[in-house]
């Protein structure tokens, strides 16, 4: 019983991982790709103070995905949160398939928290 409950939580946190390095790979090309086509095209243009403010939120929400790695709850919480603010300034997010984003921030928090029920229940026997 202990042996696959331990696989379960082993399996779980690396497709977390994975997953994570997933969704950050695309949001670096897709950032790269609109920066360098924008500018190359001759359609930059500067950004605003609340893009900024956008941008920002984004890249924390991805180093917390980072983070999740060695803090499987303190990354899981602030990555999810990150999106909570972006989905309160922009509504519409909540319909498009960035809802991975938070969803595998939830992955980390689960197997944080599997992880620490499994440490309690070894304790109790």
């Amino acid at each position: 019983m202990e042996n696959k409950s331990l696989r379960t939580i082993k399996i779980l946190r690396w497709i977390a991982r994975i997953l994570s390095v997933i969704i950050v790979a695309f949001f670096l090309f897709m950032f790269i790709g609109e920066t360098f086509g924008s500018v190359n095209s001759g359609n930059s243009k500067p950004i605003s103070g609340f893009e900024i403010f956008q941008l920002t939120l984004m890249g924390l929400g991805l180093l917390s995905l980072f983070a999740a790695w060695i803090w499987e709850l303190y990354g899981g919480i602030l990555a999810f949160l990150a999106f909570v603010v972006i989905i309160i300034i922009h509504p519409t997010t909540i319909a498009s398939p960035l809802i991975i984003y938070p969803a595998n921030a939830v992955l980390f928090m689960i197997v944080w928290w599997m992880k620490y029920h499994h440490r309690n229940d070894e304790a109790v026997i």
